[in-house]
Order: structure tokens, then sequence, then C-alpha cells
């Protein structure tokens, strides 16, 4: 659909009119739900609204690293630092644009061509290389500054205990109870490379999954009752601790067995290096230990590879097949609208109420329902991330990253522009065989901006109300705010063996969906210069949402830094704009 420049303008300003009016909402709702309980960072206390304010003008490196660890950290810094960037390049845009414009009329005719041959058909190619060019520089110069804080973090005395020689084995034998086995083949093998070192100590990790996962809920179940004694919220159940404990008694009757998996600590660094590189001990996986906080325990269970692999294979599959015969919340939303009784979802209806209300509602709102649909999909994507039962949480969210990214990238951005927003499935678009005429698509993309626009403002503003507001915490407390936080703080000083994927930032998911709008930017910012301004608005937000979800969760993870570069963010920003660039 192309719009008239008035219409374009109107419902653009309705759009950011109604962004406004729901940041005001979300916190007038923070404000009422949450300060009536007193929230501590470090020294600080937020108890209102100029509170908060000044704690994000006042927070520094070491107040992120104490409350949120080195992930949070960042993120935090990854996500301020492109708004900084992209803030510096749209004042940079709009006044090179400005200046070009008012050239225009004192140049002659022929500077007029030359313009018109050499550099009007190289302005995409200029512009959206100018934007990777910053990207990249802010992604270069964000590693360099993390590797320099993460050096500094454990240069002290951490690096004198043993936590650096540490080693994670998975494939040990089931009847070597005691390890004995596993270190002499250990032995043997650095014996025959030459190497000096020794194993100091070991830990035999037993078949403890569903032991720990009763444990986990016995202490959360009595940690309730305690604060069900002071006040008891409407509809909230008691948890019945008698079951658990009667499930415990049955765990500890079972006959002992081993998980498969242990930790050594060897006496050289030079010796935990030989062993991370060798391929020689071939039934072991042998790999340096991740940080307490970065083990999901529970999922150290008793299974072989082929079982790991075979569970993965078909879980991807699974995927696969969500993708091809569900795939686009825009294929869902239009099975959705032909139903008897949600045919209102057509938004048919809008042409009877008077002008310009009717557009700004089809304008508005079914981006919105397309948001909440595209959730559903996205909640079913860390179900199958979560039966792949990776051991460590950063595995997880990489895992999960990978596939949102190439969700998000096809749903939302490959279906609906690429191939001129069709509403099918992508099953039936290849077996009805339709024509994808992507030049033709990439030609018409300005009559998509406003889409594009309007869903990088509604991002931001859902990733603010949904990062400040925590619906996710009110629904699994039954809507209680008062039980919602007590749990937040029973979760925060819990063991590293108590953490919960519930209370887990996810990583995953939030770099899925900052890639997939600096794609869009990159995209649609030669042809809808207020792309800029909305992806100032989404990582602005964003940042904020973040800021004060990283600071109350109090996440202690690490590791999960490699999401960020060992996932391949420059290659997958730089495939997926690919088009621009060529």
């Amino acid at each position: 659909m192309e719009y008239e420049q008035s219409d374009y303008y109107l419902l653009l300003g309705s759009s950011i009119f109604i962004n406004i009016t729901l940041i005001a909402i979300t916190i007038f709702l923070w404000k009422v739900i949450w300060l009536q309980y007193p929230i501590f960072i470090e020294e600080f206390q937020i108890k209102s609204l100029s509170d908060a304010y000044n704690i994000i003008q006042t927070a520094n490196i070491n107040l992120i690293i104490s409350q949120c660890g080195f992930d949070g950290l960042t993120l935090l810094l990854f996500e301020q630092k492109l708004f900084v960037g992209l803030s510096y390049y749209t004042i940079f845009y709009y006044l090179i644009m400005g200046i070009c414009k008012i050239s225009w009329n004192y140049l002659n005719d022929y500077q007029k061509l030359f313009v018109q041959l050499n550099i009007l058909p190289n302005q995409d190619f200029i512009i959206s290389s100018m934007l990777l060019l910053v990207i990249f520089a802010i992604l270069i110069q964000l590693r360099k500054e993390l590797q320099i804080i993460y050096i500094q973090m454990f240069t002290t005395d951490q690096f004198t205990n043993y936590t650096i020689r540490t080693l994670h084995i998975r494939g040990m034998d089931y009847d070597d109870y005691d390890g004995v086995m596993m270190m002499l083949e250990i032995l043997k093998y650095l014996n025959d490379v030459g190497d000096l070192g020794t194993i100091m100590g070991i830990s035999i990790i037993p078949e403890y999954s569903k032991l720990l996962e009763l444990e986990k809920n016995r202490s959360l179940f009595k940690y309730q009752l305690g604060i069900l004694e002071l006040q008891k919220p409407l509809f909230y159940p008691l948890p019945n601790l008698s079951l658990i404990e009667e499930q415990v008694d049955q765990q500890l009757q079972k006959p002992f067995k081993l998980s498969g998996h242990c930790f050594i600590c060897v006496d050289r660094l030079q010796t935990q290096l030989k062993l991370c590189n060798q391929n020689a001990l071939t039934q072991y996986q042998i790999q340096l230990a991740p940080d307490l906080y970065d083990i999901n325990w529970v999922n150290f269970t008793i299974e072989s590879n082929q079982i790991r692999i075979w569970r993965t294979i078909i879980l991807n599959l699974l995927i696969m097949t969500l993708l091809i015969f569900v795939t686009s919340p825009q294929a869902l939303y239009q099975y959705l609208s032909k139903f008897p009784g949600l045919e209102f979802l057509s938004f048919k209806w809008t042409i009877l109420i008077p002008e310009p209300f009717g557009r700004i509602i089809k304008n508005n709102i079914p981006p919105i329902i397309l948001i909440s649909i595209n959730q559903i999909i996205l909640y079913l994507l860390d179900v199958i991330t979560q039966a792949e039962k990776h051991e460590r949480w950063s595995q997880y969210h990489i895992s999960f990253f990978h596939k949102m990214f190439f969700y998000l990238i096809l749903n939302v951005l490959v279906i609906p522009a690429f191939l001129l927003q069709s509403s099918e499935t992508l099953f039936n678009i290849t077996y009805n065989g339709f024509n994808i005429q992507l030049q033709k698509a990439f030609d018409n993309q300005t009559n998509y901006g406003l889409y594009y626009i309007t869903f990088l403002f509604y991002s931001g503003t859902g990733a603010f109300l949904v990062e400040l507001i925590r619906p996710s915490e009110l629904y699994f407390n039954y809507l209680s705010s008062y039980m919602a936080y007590y749990m937040r703080l029973y979760e925060n000083d819990a063991q590293h063996y108590q953490k919960t994927n519930e209370f887990c930032v996810q990583y995953g998911y939030i770099s899925a969906q900052m890639l997939l709008n600096l794609t869009i930017i990159c995209i649609f910012n030669t042809t809808s210069p207020f792309i800029l301004i909305a992806g100032l608005w989404f990582f602005g937000f964003r940042y904020i949402g973040d800021f004060f979800m990283l600071m109350v969760s109090k996440q202690e993870m690490v590791s999960n830094v490699a999401l960020l570069w060992d996932s391949g963010w420059l290659s997958k920003l730089l495939v997926a704009t690919s088009n621009q660039i060529i």
C-alpha cells in the first residue's frame, strides 16, 4: 500500500502518540505495582521515579558488574554504545541530506547531470556502507573494552585459585565410581606427550538431576509457606510440601548412579591447555570448566552422545516443521481473521469510522496483534530449546539465539518484505509456485517502510513494558505483586544449582531482537529516513528496560558474553544486509 505524504505523516504521528501514551502507562503501572516495595541496588534505594532517573545517571561499570555480572555489563554497554552511535549517525545523516538538498538548487545543469549519473545510482550503497561501518566500529570498540575489563576482573586473587585449571569431563564410565580408571588414562596420555602435569583433585557428579529438581521445589515451597504466613494473596494456592518430601525420600532410596560427568583440577596451566586441545582421549569430552552460575545442574544426566544427537536432530526437525507450516505471524493472523466470530480482525469495519481515525486504527492495531502472535511462536521455540537439555546456561542462550534470529529474519523481514507481503506460509508459497520477484520487492521497499517504522516503535515500547512490569513473574505468581517481589528476592539469593529458566535473563532473545532491528535499520534507512528515529526509540527504551530488569534480577551468570561474538554477530548482520551493499 502506498501512502500520500499527508497520510504518511498522519499515520506516523499517530503511532508515535500511541507509543508515548503506552510508555506513560507503563511508568505509572511500574510505580503502582513495584515501587510500593523497597528496591535496593547496592547503597541506592529506588522509592520514586526521580530515584530511578538518578540511578541511571550515576551507574558505573563496577556497580553494574556487582549487581548483574559481566554478561549484564556486556548487554548494557552494547545497547548504550549502539544508541549513542546511531544518534551521531542520525544527526550526521540528516545534516548531510539537508546540505545536499540546499546545494542542489545552486548546481548548474552539468553538475546535476554528473550527480545523477555517478552519485545517485550509488546512494544506497554509500549510505548502507556508512551505517554498517558505524555498527562494526561500535562492535569492535566494545569488544576491546570488554577484553580489558575482563582481564582486570580476573587479574586479582581469582587467578591464584584453582578455577582456571579446572576441567569439565563428560563420558566417564558409569562403573568408575572413584574416577581412578579415567585418571590413569589421562596421566598415561600426559606421560606419552611429555607433560609433567598431574591431577590435583577430582569431583565426580552423581545422577541427581531428579533429586536436584525436587530439592529446588522443596526449598522453594518452604520459602513460599513462610511468606504466605505473613500475607495470603487472593487465589494463591498453598504448595504441597508433603508430596515433595515423599518424592525426595523415594529418590534417596534408589541405588547410587553416576551421571558420567566429573571435574578435575590439574596443577599446571599448560596441562589444562593440552588436555583441552587433545585428540587422543576420544572417549572423553574435555573442556574448560564453566563458572558455577553457568551450569544447569539438572541437565547433568545419564545419557549417551547418540541420544543427545538424535534429540537435537528431532527437535530441529520440529522447528523446521513449525517454520514451514506455521511460519509467518502474518499467515496465522490471516487464518484467524477468516474464522467465524473473528472476522473483525480483518479491520474492514474501520471504513465505517470517520477519517482519519479509521486509518489510524487499521495502521496501529494489527502490528500489536502480530507482535502478540509472534510471542506465542517464540514461546514454542523456547520450549523446544529447553527440551534440548543444555548443560550450560550459555549453551541454552546461544542455541536460542540462533533459532530466534533465523525465525525473526524469516517471518518479520523476508516473508512480508521480500515476498511482496504475502500472507501465505512458506509451504504454500513453494507448493503453489509463488513467483518470488526479489528485484521488484527491493524496488518497492519504500511502500513497506512505514510498517517497519511502526514495528520498531512498538518493539521498543513492548520491551520497555515487559522489562519494567515483568508480566511473566506476575503470571507465575498468580498476579500477586507481593509474592512476585519476594520470589525475586528468593531467586536472587538462591544457590547456583537452584537457578530456574523462568527467572533467567533471556540473552538469546534480546540479542536476536537487536540484530533483527539493526538489519531492518540497515535495509530501510536509504528509503525511509524515519527508520533511524524509530531505531533510536527502540534501543533507547530497550536499554532503560534492560537496565532495571538486570539491576533487579541480579544475574550472576558469566560466559554468555560469547553469545555476542562467537555466534557470528558480524557475519549474520553482513549477510542479512547484503542486498543493500551488493
